[in-house]
């Protein structure tokens, strides 16, 4: 519902997080306890978009054609760090 496709070519930054920006609120989306999934709204970026589970550190920030930023976790820590390694490589 949620998803998109981002050329490698079009990532501009990748950064892994141990915590998250503030969230002020969700704008389109849903929040199940620390599962959140959509649109949000963070002090530290503005809108941005989070497919998390806030509880399951590390996070992989991206951020795509000068403006669309994205927070992402897969199930568990190596995992994500072996995504965002991947994507580095993809990109760099």
């Amino acid at each position: 519902m949620y998803g998109e496709i981002y050329a490698w070519e079009s990532i501009e930054e990748i950064e892994l997080l141990e915590e998250l920006p503030n969230v002020e609120m969700r704008t389109n989306g849903s929040g199940f306890g620390s599962h959140l999934k959509g649109h949000f709204k963070t002090t530290e970026f503005g809108a941005v978009k989070l497919f998390v589970n806030a509880n399951k550190p590390p996070f992989v920030y991206l951020q795509s054609n000068g403006k669309t930023v994205i927070f992402f976790n897969l199930a568990d820590a190596q995992k994500t760090e072996e995504a965002y390694e991947e994507i580095l490589r993809k990109t760099r």
